[in-house]
């Protein structure tokens, strides 16, 4: 009898590093967590937050948001959606969904085993509308999927960085080719109107420094074009 309560106990010790792990992993700009009974058979939990990130110069290069979302049964899923200013001063959208499962492998030494889940499509719909999706692209080694965009819409976007911070919609996943089922990301508990200024921010600063080298890059150009003429 004793030795099956031990085993009970490292088996709740093991799900709670379980817990801890997907708190902690691939969320290292989260900040909220909050979790749902849902009709699913395991409470799943949220962890959200906006992607911000800056150069040495302390200028943000990176503006967006993450999702993730996990369950009991050790498989989470996370959403980024973001723009870029990349080195040679343009702007990209990204869209990334990527999953990772993780099994105990021994209750007694609390041993974990994590691997990526392999994905080959995702979209995210709310009220029953299309607002992303990505495909995997062919001859791709990264397991997750995703999309690259070159138009910049910055209404647009900056609108679904905030719908994807405020939740209820949900993210259709495809791990079979032509088969998938769909994760609810519930409403963000901790969402307040007054949280927007972080992402509203950060936009306006990376445009600001993309305008910037633009003006750079025009200048040079007409002292060279000068330059010449004058040689």
């Amino acid at each position: 009898m004793a030795e099956i309560t031990k085993r009970i106990v490292l088996f709740l010790i093991s799900l709670v590093l379980i817990i801890l792990y997907l708190v902690s992993a691939t969320t290292s700009y989260a900040e909220v967590t909050y979790e749902y009974e849902t009709t699913e058979k395991h409470f799943r939990f949220y962890t959200i937050d906006w992607i911000v990130e800056k150069d040495d110069s302390g200028q943000p290069f990176v503006c967006g948001t993450k999702v993730s979302t996990f369950d009991m049964s050790g498989r989470k899923f996370i959403i980024e959606y973001y723009y870029l200013l990349k080195d040679n001063n343009t702007i990209v959208t990204r869209f990334d969904v990527s999953a990772i499962q993780m099994s105990v492998m021994d209750p007694d030494s609390h041993e974990l085993d994590v691997y990526d889940i392999k994905l080959y499509g995702s979209i995210i719909t709310k009220d029953d509308k299309e607002i992303l999706a990505g495909m995997r692209s062919a001859g791709s080694t990264y397991r997750g999927v995703g999309a690259e965009y070159y138009e910049f819409d910055r209404e647009g976007n900056t609108n679904i960085f905030k719908t994807l911070y405020k939740g209820r919609y949900e993210l259709e996943i495809y791990t079979i080719p032509g088969v998938s089922f769909k994760v609810p990301i519930r409403v963000n508990l901790q969402y307040r109107k007054e949280h927007e200024y972080k992402i509203d921010n950060c936009i306006a600063q990376l445009v600001v420094n993309y305008k910037k080298e633009k003006e750079q890059e025009s200048k040079v150009f007409v002292d060279e074009d000068i330059a010449n003429r004058v040689g």
